[in-house]
């Protein structure tokens, strides 16, 4: 799930929560340029995906520049 309040589905235990931008734009930001814009959905696209992948036992919250650098977050 693609969420901008990340920690209400995480609350509810869904299992896989990606982090997005705003309420009104999920999956972009209409005040970058839009090569950035589109960058930005890209990498969100590409997060969602390998959430998929990814092994949980428990509600996760994987953010869009994470697979770069860092590990999923779980939810206590």
């Amino acid at each position: 799930m693609i969420s901008a309040l990340p920690s209400v589905p995480l609350s509810v235990g869904a299992h896989r929560v990606i982090k997005g931008v705003r309420v009104e734009h999920l999956c972009g930001d209409p005040s970058l340029s839009p090569e950035q814009d589109s960058e930005l959905m890209l990498r969100i696209a590409r997060t969602a995906l390998k959430a998929l992948q990814t092994e949980v036992t428990e509600p996760t919250l994987f953010e869009p520049a994470q697979f770069t650098e860092k590990e999923p977050a779980h939810a206590h």
